[in-house]
Protein backbone atom coordinates (compact mmCIF):
# COMPACT_ATOMS: atom_id res chain seq x y z
CA UNK A 1 0.00 0.00 0.00
CA UNK A 2 1.40 3.22 -1.04
CA UNK A 3 1.29 6.60 0.77
CA UNK A 4 -0.79 7.80 -1.61
CA UNK A 5 -3.29 5.02 -1.27
CA UNK A 6 -3.70 6.13 2.29
CA UNK A 7 -4.06 9.45 1.90
CA UNK A 8 -7.30 9.48 -0.34
CA UNK A 9 -8.90 7.19 1.85
CA UNK A 10 -8.58 9.36 5.13
CA UNK A 11 -11.40 10.49 5.52
CA UNK A 12 -12.94 6.92 5.72
CA UNK A 13 -12.83 6.99 9.52
CA UNK A 14 -16.20 8.41 10.67
CA UNK A 15 -14.56 10.85 12.45
CA UNK A 16 -14.91 13.86 10.03
CA UNK A 17 -18.44 13.69 9.68
CA UNK A 18 -21.00 16.39 9.07
CA UNK A 19 -23.22 18.44 11.43
CA UNK A 20 -26.07 16.63 11.40
CA UNK A 21 -30.43 17.99 12.05
CA UNK A 22 -32.36 15.17 13.40
CA UNK A 23 -35.50 15.19 15.68
CA UNK A 24 -36.37 14.83 19.27
CA UNK A 25 -36.32 12.05 21.39
CA UNK A 26 -35.94 11.52 25.16
CA UNK A 27 -35.49 14.74 27.50
CA UNK A 28 -32.21 13.96 29.69
CA UNK A 29 -33.21 16.27 32.64
CA UNK A 30 -30.50 18.91 31.39
CA UNK A 31 -33.31 22.00 29.95
CA UNK A 32 -32.27 22.40 26.48
CA UNK A 33 -30.67 18.42 26.29
CA UNK A 34 -31.49 15.19 25.55
CA UNK A 35 -30.34 11.78 25.05
CA UNK A 36 -31.98 9.59 22.35
CA UNK A 37 -33.75 6.52 23.36
CA UNK A 38 -31.62 3.24 23.68
CA UNK A 39 -31.22 1.25 20.26
CA UNK A 40 -33.58 -2.08 20.04
CA UNK A 41 -30.81 -4.43 18.84
CA UNK A 42 -33.74 -6.75 17.65
CA UNK A 43 -34.46 -3.98 14.78
CA UNK A 44 -32.09 -5.09 12.00
CA UNK A 45 -31.82 -1.35 11.36
CA UNK A 46 -29.65 -0.90 14.76
CA UNK A 47 -26.82 -3.18 13.21
CA UNK A 48 -24.41 -3.09 10.36
CA UNK A 49 -24.11 -6.90 9.49
CA UNK A 50 -22.22 -8.25 6.74
CA UNK A 51 -23.63 -11.03 4.19
CA UNK A 52 -21.84 -13.44 5.18
CA UNK A 53 -23.48 -12.80 9.23
CA UNK A 54 -26.33 -12.55 7.78
CA UNK A 55 -26.36 -15.97 6.18
CA UNK A 56 -26.47 -14.96 2.39
CA UNK A 57 -23.52 -16.98 2.28
CA UNK A 58 -23.98 -20.87 1.84
CA UNK A 59 -21.61 -21.66 4.58
CA UNK A 60 -21.31 -20.84 7.88
CA UNK A 61 -18.76 -18.42 9.02
CA UNK A 62 -15.52 -20.10 10.82
CA UNK A 63 -15.43 -17.06 13.62
CA UNK A 64 -16.94 -13.35 13.64
CA UNK A 65 -16.02 -9.55 13.99
CA UNK A 66 -17.66 -7.83 16.60
CA UNK A 67 -17.07 -4.18 15.49
CA UNK A 68 -17.24 -1.30 17.61
CA UNK A 69 -17.58 2.45 15.70
CA UNK A 70 -15.68 5.07 15.92
CA UNK A 71 -16.95 8.94 16.54
CA UNK A 72 -19.37 9.42 13.65
CA UNK A 73 -21.30 12.53 14.63
CA UNK A 74 -21.13 16.35 15.66
CA UNK A 75 -23.48 17.72 18.65
CA UNK A 76 -26.57 18.19 16.51
CA UNK A 77 -30.37 20.08 17.14
CA UNK A 78 -33.71 18.64 17.34
CA UNK A 79 -36.92 20.71 15.42
CA UNK A 80 -37.30 22.11 19.31
CA UNK A 81 -34.42 23.72 19.11
CA UNK A 82 -32.90 20.96 22.01
CA UNK A 83 -29.12 19.61 21.52
CA UNK A 84 -27.87 16.30 21.68
CA UNK A 85 -24.60 14.90 22.47
CA UNK A 86 -25.03 11.70 21.00
CA UNK A 87 -25.96 9.49 17.69
CA UNK A 88 -29.27 7.85 17.14
CA UNK A 89 -29.45 5.24 14.47
CA UNK A 90 -33.48 5.90 13.63
CA UNK A 91 -31.84 8.76 12.32
CA UNK A 92 -30.82 8.29 8.63
CA UNK A 93 -28.13 11.17 8.64
CA UNK A 94 -26.75 9.04 11.29
CA UNK A 95 -26.14 5.61 9.72
CA UNK A 96 -25.12 7.38 6.66
CA UNK A 97 -22.30 8.88 8.54
CA UNK A 98 -21.94 5.41 10.40
CA UNK A 99 -21.63 3.49 7.13
CA UNK A 100 -18.41 4.36 5.72
CA UNK A 101 -16.33 3.06 8.70
CA UNK A 102 -18.36 0.19 9.09
CA UNK A 103 -17.80 -0.87 5.29
CA UNK A 104 -13.96 0.05 5.71
CA UNK A 105 -13.99 -1.86 9.02
CA UNK A 106 -15.61 -5.16 7.46
CA UNK A 107 -13.24 -5.10 4.35
CA UNK A 108 -10.22 -5.14 6.97
CA UNK A 109 -11.31 -7.81 9.48
CA UNK A 110 -13.95 -9.73 7.77
CA UNK A 111 -12.52 -9.88 4.62
CA UNK A 112 -15.81 -11.76 3.24
CA UNK A 113 -15.11 -14.67 5.37
CA UNK A 114 -16.48 -13.88 8.90
CA UNK A 115 -19.40 -12.53 10.01
CA UNK A 116 -19.38 -9.34 11.11
CA UNK A 117 -21.51 -7.37 13.91
CA UNK A 118 -21.65 -3.88 14.26
CA UNK A 119 -24.05 -2.07 16.51
CA UNK A 120 -24.96 1.42 16.42
CA UNK A 121 -24.78 2.58 19.66
CA UNK A 122 -25.07 6.07 20.77
CA UNK A 123 -22.01 7.30 20.72
CA UNK A 124 -20.97 10.30 21.69
CA UNK A 125 -20.19 13.11 19.60
CA UNK A 126 -16.46 15.34 18.31
CA UNK A 127 -17.42 17.62 20.14
CA UNK A 128 -17.30 15.64 23.48
CA UNK A 129 -13.72 14.65 22.61
CA UNK A 130 -12.86 18.09 21.98
CA UNK A 131 -13.64 18.85 25.49
CA UNK A 132 -11.40 16.56 26.84
CA UNK A 133 -11.08 13.47 29.48
CA UNK A 134 -13.59 14.55 32.04
CA UNK A 135 -15.92 15.79 29.44
CA UNK A 136 -15.83 12.03 28.02
CA UNK A 137 -15.69 10.18 31.15
CA UNK A 138 -19.60 11.74 32.46
CA UNK A 139 -20.89 11.13 28.86
CA UNK A 140 -19.23 8.00 27.95
CA UNK A 141 -21.87 5.62 30.03
CA UNK A 142 -24.60 5.47 27.99
CA UNK A 143 -22.54 4.69 24.75
CA UNK A 144 -21.09 1.80 26.69
CA UNK A 145 -24.58 1.14 28.08
CA UNK A 146 -25.62 0.25 24.63
CA UNK A 147 -22.16 -1.23 23.66
CA UNK A 148 -22.47 -3.72 26.73
CA UNK A 149 -26.12 -4.71 25.75
CA UNK A 150 -25.54 -4.96 21.80
CA UNK A 151 -22.47 -7.10 22.84
CA UNK A 152 -25.13 -9.19 25.03
CA UNK A 153 -27.60 -9.38 22.81
CA UNK A 154 -25.36 -10.88 19.78
CA UNK A 155 -24.01 -12.97 21.82
CA UNK A 156 -27.34 -14.56 22.94
CA UNK A 157 -28.70 -14.01 19.36
CA UNK A 158 -26.25 -14.45 16.73
CA UNK A 159 -22.79 -16.01 17.66
CA UNK A 160 -23.78 -19.53 18.52
CA UNK A 161 -20.80 -20.06 19.99
CA UNK A 162 -18.36 -19.17 17.20
CA UNK A 163 -14.97 -17.91 17.81
CA UNK A 164 -14.69 -14.39 17.70
CA UNK A 165 -12.54 -11.02 17.47
CA UNK A 166 -13.71 -7.92 19.06
CA UNK A 167 -12.09 -4.55 17.15
CA UNK A 168 -12.93 -0.99 17.57
CA UNK A 169 -11.42 2.24 16.44
CA UNK A 170 -11.19 5.65 18.79
CA UNK A 171 -14.20 5.51 21.13
CA UNK A 172 -15.03 1.94 19.60
CA UNK A 173 -11.57 1.14 21.27
CA UNK A 174 -12.78 2.26 24.31
CA UNK A 175 -15.46 0.03 24.34
CA UNK A 176 -13.18 -2.73 23.18
CA UNK A 177 -10.82 -1.87 26.35
CA UNK A 178 -14.14 -1.54 28.47
CA UNK A 179 -15.82 -4.39 26.73
CA UNK A 180 -12.86 -7.10 27.43
CA UNK A 181 -12.49 -5.46 31.48
CA UNK A 182 -15.91 -7.31 32.00
CA UNK A 183 -16.09 -10.15 30.02
CA UNK A 184 -17.48 -13.51 31.42
CA UNK A 185 -14.77 -16.03 31.49
CA UNK A 186 -16.83 -18.71 29.57
CA UNK A 187 -17.01 -15.81 27.14
CA UNK A 188 -13.70 -14.78 27.21
CA UNK A 189 -11.97 -18.38 26.20
CA UNK A 190 -14.07 -17.98 22.72
CA UNK A 191 -12.29 -14.88 21.90
CA UNK A 192 -9.92 -15.18 19.26
CA UNK A 193 -8.12 -11.66 20.05
CA UNK A 194 -9.20 -8.12 20.63
CA UNK A 195 -7.95 -4.91 18.42
CA UNK A 196 -8.42 -1.70 20.34
CA UNK A 197 -6.85 0.77 17.77
CA UNK A 198 -6.07 4.12 18.75
CA UNK A 199 -6.51 4.29 22.01
CA UNK A 200 -4.87 3.94 25.37
CA UNK A 201 -4.48 1.54 28.06
CA UNK A 202 -2.75 2.57 31.48
CA UNK A 203 -0.11 0.27 33.54
CA UNK A 204 -3.14 0.48 36.29
CA UNK A 205 -5.69 -1.15 34.16
CA UNK A 206 -3.12 -3.74 33.41
CA UNK A 207 -2.84 -4.54 36.77
CA UNK A 208 -6.22 -3.93 37.58
CA UNK A 209 -7.73 -6.43 35.08
CA UNK A 210 -5.58 -9.39 33.98
CA UNK A 211 -7.65 -10.42 31.14
CA UNK A 212 -6.36 -7.00 29.04
CA UNK A 213 -2.84 -9.21 28.17
CA UNK A 214 -0.85 -6.93 25.79
CA UNK A 215 -0.18 -8.91 22.59
CA UNK A 216 3.21 -9.41 21.72
CA UNK A 217 3.70 -10.89 18.65
CA UNK A 218 1.63 -11.67 15.86
CA UNK A 219 0.19 -15.11 16.19
CA UNK A 220 -1.14 -14.99 19.87
CA UNK A 221 -4.64 -15.37 21.12
CA UNK A 222 -6.80 -13.71 23.91
CA UNK A 223 -4.76 -10.79 23.59
CA UNK A 224 -5.00 -6.91 23.05
CA UNK A 225 -3.82 -5.19 20.21
CA UNK A 226 -3.33 -1.22 20.85
CA UNK A 227 -1.51 0.99 19.23
CA UNK A 228 -1.47 5.19 18.17
CA UNK A 229 0.95 6.74 15.37
CA UNK A 230 2.35 10.22 14.88
CA UNK A 231 5.33 11.76 13.32
CA UNK A 232 6.57 12.63 16.98
CA UNK A 233 5.85 12.38 21.24
CA UNK A 234 4.42 15.87 20.56
CA UNK A 235 2.02 15.32 18.13
CA UNK A 236 0.36 12.42 20.08
CA UNK A 237 -3.37 13.29 21.04
CA UNK A 238 -3.86 14.09 24.73
CA UNK A 239 -7.04 12.51 25.18
CA UNK A 240 -6.76 9.51 23.11
CA UNK A 241 -3.06 8.74 24.67
CA UNK A 242 -0.63 7.70 26.23
CA UNK A 243 -0.48 4.61 26.48
CA UNK A 244 1.52 2.09 28.31
CA UNK A 245 1.50 -0.66 25.63
CA UNK A 246 2.01 -0.56 21.93
CA UNK A 247 2.60 -3.20 18.69
CA UNK A 248 3.64 -2.61 15.65
CA UNK A 249 1.34 -3.27 13.40
CA UNK A 250 3.49 -4.11 10.54
CA UNK A 251 6.28 -6.35 11.96
CA UNK A 252 4.04 -7.23 15.11
CA UNK A 253 7.22 -6.52 17.57
CA UNK A 254 7.02 -4.16 20.83
CA UNK A 255 10.70 -3.53 20.82
CA UNK A 256 12.19 -0.23 18.53
CA UNK A 257 12.60 -2.58 15.61
CA UNK A 258 11.84 -0.26 12.62
CA UNK A 259 9.21 -1.72 9.93
CA UNK A 260 9.17 -0.82 6.65
CA UNK A 261 5.66 0.28 5.66
CA UNK A 262 6.27 0.83 1.88
CA UNK A 263 9.36 2.08 -0.03
CA UNK A 264 9.47 5.22 1.29
CA UNK A 265 7.62 5.20 5.17
CA UNK A 266 9.12 3.45 8.18
CA UNK A 267 7.14 2.72 11.02
CA UNK A 268 9.04 2.52 14.64
CA UNK A 269 8.18 2.22 18.64
CA UNK A 270 8.96 4.63 20.51
CA UNK A 271 9.46 2.19 23.65
CA UNK A 272 10.05 5.23 26.05
CA UNK A 273 6.03 6.91 24.85
CA UNK A 274 4.33 3.32 23.75
CA UNK A 275 3.86 5.13 20.32
CA UNK A 276 4.10 4.49 16.60
CA UNK A 277 6.44 7.04 14.86
CA UNK A 278 6.09 6.93 11.27
CA UNK A 279 8.60 8.59 9.28
CA UNK A 280 7.97 9.35 5.47
CA UNK A 281 4.94 10.60 5.66
CA UNK A 282 4.19 14.51 5.40
CA UNK A 283 2.45 16.06 7.95
CA UNK A 284 1.06 18.65 6.10
CA UNK A 285 -0.88 16.08 3.77
CA UNK A 286 -2.67 14.25 7.00
CA UNK A 287 -3.49 17.28 8.86
CA UNK A 288 -7.11 18.58 9.38
CA UNK A 289 -6.87 22.48 10.47
CA UNK A 290 -10.30 22.17 11.90
CA UNK A 291 -9.47 19.34 14.26
CA UNK A 292 -6.31 20.63 15.17
CA UNK A 293 -7.09 20.98 18.70
CA UNK A 294 -7.63 17.32 19.03
CA UNK A 295 -5.06 16.02 16.58
CA UNK A 296 -1.97 18.57 15.94
CA UNK A 297 0.27 18.66 12.61
CA UNK A 298 2.03 15.32 12.68
CA UNK A 299 -0.92 13.19 14.45
CA UNK A 300 -1.99 9.93 12.45
CA UNK A 301 -4.77 9.10 14.80
CA UNK A 302 -7.19 9.27 11.26
CA UNK A 303 -5.24 6.82 9.50
CA UNK A 304 -4.59 4.26 12.62
CA UNK A 305 -6.92 1.63 9.99
CA UNK A 306 -5.83 2.64 6.74
CA UNK A 307 -1.80 2.99 6.97
CA UNK A 308 -1.92 -0.66 8.31
CA UNK A 309 -4.83 -2.09 6.57
CA UNK A 310 -2.92 -4.82 4.91
CA UNK A 311 -1.17 -5.98 8.04
CA UNK A 312 -4.06 -6.13 10.11
CA UNK A 313 -6.15 -8.09 7.71
CA UNK A 314 -3.81 -10.99 7.37
CA UNK A 315 -3.12 -10.72 11.14
CA UNK A 316 -6.64 -11.25 11.85
CA UNK A 317 -6.81 -14.54 10.02
CA UNK A 318 -3.39 -15.36 11.26
CA UNK A 319 -5.08 -14.96 14.54
CA UNK A 320 -8.03 -16.80 14.05
CA UNK A 321 -6.48 -19.57 11.99
CA UNK A 322 -3.99 -20.27 15.51
CA UNK A 323 -7.12 -19.92 17.50
CA UNK A 324 -8.71 -23.09 15.58
CA UNK A 325 -5.66 -25.16 15.52
CA UNK A 326 -4.97 -24.97 19.36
Amino acid sequence: MTCCSARTKFAIPCILALVIIPSCRTDSGRTGMFIPDPPDWSDTAAWYISGTAAGNVGEVPEADIFYILPTCIWDWTDTEGRTSRYSDYTREEHTEAFRPSADLAEKIFAQGRYGFYCPYYRQISLNVWEEGENAVERLFPVAMEDIASAFSYYMENYNNGRPFIIAGFSQGAKGVIETVKRMPAEISERMVAAYAIGYRISEEELEKYPQLRPASDSAGTGCIVCYNSAASPEAACAVLSPSDICINPVNWTTDSTPAILNDSVTVTIDTDHHLLIVDGLDPEQYWVPSLAPMFPKGNYHLQELTLYQDHLRSNTALRIRNFSDR
